[in-house]
């Protein structure tokens, strides 16, 4: 009996079993942790897209419509995917800043906000003075185009290693063409 126990004592078969074992819980977390992070930065990286394609295409106009301004939020869907942004989970709000000449400095004026998610714009409220970024600028007669993307993004396994994360994105251009200061009526 005693050699069993001295031969069973020295069998190492099974030992890679074993430390695999001990050692699946921490390699899941990290796989899980590593597309946590991917997926984090991906989505961070779609709403930094979106808000650059839209200001810049509406930088891009002669003047713009309430009807401009739907066909370009349409697209937000696609441009976010594989993210959903309907349902709660992301909104665009595109804003005219102006400063007119003879104010004491930039207003909002006008805003176009889509979507349901609970952001406000850190530019303002229309018709407002303009929350302009540290160290941006504006003169007499300037104006520009900002859309802001607000995003909840949503964790692969929410609770376990991550929390929600609401992603804030923006992207400033100048209008090309025209002014833009025209009120599309949203």
């Amino acid at each position: 009996m005693l050699n069993h126990l001295r031969k069973l004592w020295r069998d190492v078969g099974g030992v890679a079993a074993i430390e695999f074992a001990l050692l699946l819980p921490m390699l899941l977390a990290l796989l899980i942790g590593c597309l946590e992070v991917t997926f984090k930065i991906w989505s961070t990286q779609k709403a930094e897209k979106l808000a650059v394609t839209l200001s810049d295409v509406i930088a891009q106009s002669t003047n713009v419509t309430s009807g401009d301004l739907t066909k370009l939020t349409s697209a937000v869907d696609k441009i976010m995917d594989p993210f959903p942004f309907g349902a709660d989970k992301g909104k665009v709000i595109i804003s005219s800043v102006y400063w007119k000449q003879g104010d004491d400095e930039a207003k909002v004026n006008w805003q176009c906000p889509y979507g349901d998610y609970n952001g406000a714009s850190k530019f303002g409220a229309e018709g407002e003075d303009a929350t302009l970024p540290p160290g941006f600028t504006l003169v007499e007669k300037d104006n520009i185009i900002v859309a802001e993307v607000f995003y909840e993004y949503e964790p692969i396994a929410p609770g376990y290693l991550f929390d929600t994360a609401a992603i804030y994105r923006r992207a400033i251009f100048k209008p090309r063409l025209g002014l833009l200061t025209a009120d599309p009526g949203c």
